[in-house]
């Protein structure tokens, strides 16, 4: 019986942001979805909050009958997955996994230059938070983040829509919410945006593994795909 996965992506991003790490998912033995959350895509909500992301999952999990998926969560995308599993825990199943995890709200000066970041030219806000996030000195590879980057920008319904989410996305953490399933946190190891000791305390509050992807920052879809499918596949092998 195949696994069925929904991966999330997070703020400023799409699901083509992901791709890098599903494709390396065996179809024989995976079921990946990969939706575009508003602002995303053509979609947008009347407003931004837990309740109506939670939602949007629940309601795009309902559409393609996926049962009992697995969701995994990126940057906002964890906090997405954390609001869904604790408002819709009969749709999911029984285990989440977080990468990047927001596990504490970002520090007061990140959360307020988030929406203002909005006002910026897309080109100039996606060089200054990837040239931040990005831990890698590969510098081709940074340039293709850019390129992706750019283009996810590209897909946004608008800059109130993504204002509206980027308030979202600096105002709530994991540790809001309160779900049932077994959690796992896959953290670079020079993550940056949230500290890695608060991290690591909440996944031992919840009696949760903590793995680490060796050389790779916040953007850990990008900079190490390989190394983050197989760290998600290993925690999945685990009978407990």
């Amino acid at each position: 019986m195949k696994t069925n996965l929904v991966f999330i992506h997070g703020f400023r991003g799409n699901s083509a942001g992901l791709k890098e790490v599903t494709e390396f998912f065996d179809k024989k033995k995976f079921n990946v979805y990969t939706p575009d959350l508003p602002p995303a895509g053509d979609f947008s909500m009347k407003s931004y909050t837990p309740l109506t992301y939670a939602k949007f999952v629940a309601d795009y999990i309902k559409a393609h009958e996926i049962e009992k998926p697995i969701l995994v969560g990126h940057s906002m995308g964890s906090i997405v997955a954390a609001a869904t599993a604790e408002r819709y825990p009969e749709l999911l199943g029984d285990k989440i996994i977080f990468l990047s995890p927001i596990s504490v709200k970002p520090a007061r000066f990140f959360a307020a230059l988030t929406p203002l970041s909005v006002l910026l030219p897309n080109r100039l806000v996606t060089y200054v938070c990837t040239k931040y996030l990005f831990a890698s000195k590969d510098k081709a590879l940074f340039k293709d983040v850019l390129a992706i980057s750019n283009i996810c920008g590209a897909d946004y319904v608008s800059r109130i829509e993504v204002f509206k989410s980027a308030k979202f996305s600096s105002h709530y953490c994991i540790n809001d919410f309160h779900f049932k399933q077994k959690s796992c946190f896959i953290v670079g190891d020079k993550e940056r945006l949230i500290p890695i000791e608060k991290t690591e305390t909440l996944a031992r509050d919840l009696n949760s593994p903590c793995i680490f992807v060796k050389g790779t920052g916040h953007l850990m879809n990008y900079e190490k795909p390989k190394e983050t499918a197989f760290a998600i596949k290993n925690y999945l092998r685990r009978k407990k």
